[in-house]
């Protein structure tokens, strides 16, 4: 009787959360973890876990950052309000840069005339600069955190 009692919370098929890893003082654990794999699983069903360990602490430091200004709303919302204020409204794309892009690579938009293409250009110039200045950011967020991973769940490196 007594190891019945001892044996059931292990053998009963119940999960003690465990931490993954931290994120200064912030930990993510096998819960997180696993609700923000079924989340993203959706949209990039080859993710690895540790590019979701990775994503999940560049999140991390981009809602704690968030926080520091005040930012309210939901986690995403925090997150997409933060890299609007900091990231997004300091790039602009001018003229000449859509211009010269349009110049250098007119091989791939055949006889389309620049005008019919110059906001499909902004857009690809714009994103592909947000994503330079992003990484960039994170990356100095990073050095300027404590982030500790002690295990990668499932194993899948």
């Amino acid at each position: 009787m007594l190891f019945n009692i001892i044996c059931l919370p292990i053998c009963s098929g119940e999960i003690i959360d465990r931490v993954v890893a931290y994120v200064d003082d912030q930990a993510i654990t096998i819960k997180d973890f696993l609700e923000f794999r079924a989340k993203i699983k959706e949209k990039l069903p080859n993710i690895s876990s540790n590019e979701i360990i990775e994503l999940m602490i560049n999140r991390k430091l981009l809602l704690k950052e968030s926080k520091k200004i005040f930012l309210e709303g939901d986690e995403e919302e925090a997150i997409k309000n933060y890299i609007d204020l900091k990231i997004k409204s300091k790039i602009f794309i001018t003229d000449d840069k859509i211009r010269e892009y349009y110049e250098q690579n007119k091989h791939q938009f055949g006889e389309k005339p620049f005008l019919s293409i110059r906001d499909e250009i902004e857009t690809y110039l714009f994103e592909r600069e947000l994503n330079k200045k992003l990484i960039e950011h994170i990356k100095e967020l990073r050095e300027l955190a404590e982030i500790k991973i002690i295990f990668l769940p499932f194993g899948d490196y």
